[in-house]
């Protein structure tokens, strides 16, 4: 089972007032012109902005968005123009899943867009999905367009704040922080899995919310839905499974879960047995080490795993 993309999410859950706030904004034409949205992955950024991207573009449509129910309508033409990336005064810059950064190539497009005139002489939206892949010269080309907008052109940013960006783009942008205490991430956890046939105990991954968020922790257990694994009780197991499953797949979240399963991994050694910490500790930096080689540089992914891999079965024995 997939995740719905951000785009194709329907329901908003936990920025009311941050997005009647947006509102207010727009209406008084306070909106900034370049909105830098920045938080931890998973926090519902992207959801956020195309919901509040729908709300703009469909303004004066027959079945706008609904903003008593924070709910795009899902008959409203610009939800579907977007879903078939065919929007004429929306255009998404994004990296590309195969590749590292995003290409100036990419940027150059960008820029035809802007000076093209829009459909309807109204609105032109810009969304920039994980803005940290943007290299040296894709900055630099964006950033005359970031500076000086037309008062009709909206940028909305999206930042991993796991990951820097250049001070350039930052200076140029108004900020936006996204953050979610434990008792609203486990809400908005309960509402997003509904569509989800999972089946949880909602109390037992209650420590996983003071580490994660809940867009992140849902993909984890999909990620071990096709596993006779408990992400709570067979921790070793599931670090495997999924170890052997990035070989193959090279997603980077599998690469997150993994190390965050390897924290309470050994957490729990240590608890368990207090004459060996030293050595847990040991080597639980040397495994995080590893897969933070992996992310830096561009190592040979393989060997580094098996190293990995034969370390946490030496723990079992």
């Amino acid at each position: 089972m997939e995740i719905l993309a951000s785009k194709s999410q329907l329901n908003l859950f936990g920025y009311d007032k941050l997005f009647n706030s947006f509102i207010m904004l727009y209406k008084k034409n306070k909106l900034p012109n370049v909105m830098l949205l920045t938080g931890s992955k998973g926090l519902g950024k992207s959801t956020f902005a195309y919901h509040f991207i729908n709300y703009l573009l469909s303004g004066k449509e027959e079945k706008g968005y609904l903003v008593e129910n924070f709910k795009i309508n899902p008959s409203n033409s610009s939800y579907n123009l977007i879903q078939n990336n065919i929007h004429p005064n929306f255009f998404l810059l994004e990296n590309d899943l195969t590749e590292d950064n995003i290409k100036i190539d990419q940027v150059r497009n960008l820029l035809k867009f802007l000076h093209k005139s829009t459909y309807t002489k109204d609105l032109k939206i810009v969304f920039i999905d994980n803005v940290e892949f943007l290299n040296v010269n894709s900055s630099n080309a964006l950033l005359k367009s970031l500076e000086e907008p037309s008062s009709n052109t909206f940028f909305f940013i999206i930042h991993n704040d796991a990951f820097k960006i250049k001070d350039t783009i930052k200076s140029r942008c108004i900020q936006f922080k996204f953050h979610l205490n434990v008792d609203k991430k486990k809400d908005i956890f309960k509402k997003i899995t509904q569509d989800y046939q999972l089946n949880l105990n909602f109390n037992d991954l209650d420590k996983f919310f003071y580490f994660e968020s809940p867009g992140n922790l849902l993909k984890y257990l999909l990620a071990l839905e096709d596993s006779n694994f408990n992400i709570l009780e067979n921790k070793l197991p599931c670090i495997l499974f999924l170890i052997d499953k990035y070989k193959t797949k090279k997603d980077p979240d599998l690469l997150n879960l993994i190390t965050l399963l390897i924290e309470n991994f050994y957490n729990k050694l240590s608890q368990n047995d207090c004459n060996n910490i030293n050595n847990y500790f040991t080597n639980k930096n040397k495994i995080l080490y590893l897969i933070n080689d992996m992310k830096k540089f561009n190592l040979d992914k393989k060997n580094l795993l098996i190293t990995i891999d034969n370390i946490l079965k030496n723990e079992a024995q």
